[in-house]
């Protein structure tokens, strides 16, 4: 591998390892606040030099691009479904338990959260893999995956489903918007798929959980 592919997987390595740490600590200090700083420590030191480094780095043109082939239609109405599913899935069964400040705080936190990471997990593996595409598509799945892990770790934090479903489900709908940002080079799609589903599983998380 090149320098850069070497650096990438590296890098998301180092920072995962990080939050091994860093989420327990910061979630043992205060469960809310510690969440919410933890995900801002991975958005400054992977998301954010990731996007800069890698993902606008090797950009094609095709990056944020909304055009689609006209053989590709279908991954529209496919993503709105996985977003609608997950909201089926996740969210309706917990409509009891919502709050109107827990909603605000979702919508906030996704709309930073999809982009970042769609940028930075798909962008970044696509842009800098682009000769080795079996590679990083592989590569940047399974890391985006395992960063999830640290998240389980969280203390005062429970999740829907618990850890199972917050590491499966990451799996799941990592493979489905890697398979969409390296079909069609561009992370315009997945990103708004990736909000959506996050507006959904934040709510509910944070409702859950006593955020706001």
């Amino acid at each position: 591998m090149r320098p850069r592919q070497l650096a990438l997987p590296a890098h998301a390595a180092l920072v995962i390892g990080a939050l091994f740490f860093v989420v327990p600590a910061l979630t043992n200090w205060h469960p809310q606040y510690g969440y919410l700083f933890a995900l801002t420590f991975y958005w400054l030191f992977f998301c954010l030099p990731v996007i800069g480094w890698h993902a606008l780095e090797g950009n094609d043109g095709r990056l944020f691009s909304e055009k689609l082939r006209w053989r590709d239609w279908w991954i529209i109405p496919l993503l709105l479904a996985q977003a609608g599913l997950v909201g089926v899935v996740n969210f309706v069964p917990n409509t009891s338990i919502l709050t109107s400040g827990s909603m605000y705080l979702a919508l906030l936190i996704a709309t930073i959260n999809g982009p970042l990471e769609e940028i930075a997990w798909r962008g970044g593996f696509l842009g800098t893999f682009r000769d080795r595409p079996r590679l990083g598509f592989w590569l940047g799945w399974g890391l985006f995956t395992l960063w999830h892990v640290p998240l389980a770790m969280s203390h005062g934090i429970a999740f829907d489903g618990g850890a199972a479903a917050l590491i499966g489900g990451a799996a799941l709908l990592g493979l489905l918007w890697n398979w969409i940002a390296w079909r069609t080079g561009s992370v315009f799609y997945v990103s708004i798929a990736h909000t959506l589903t996050n507006v959904f599983a934040f709510w509910v998380l944070f409702s859950r959980n006593g955020f706001a």
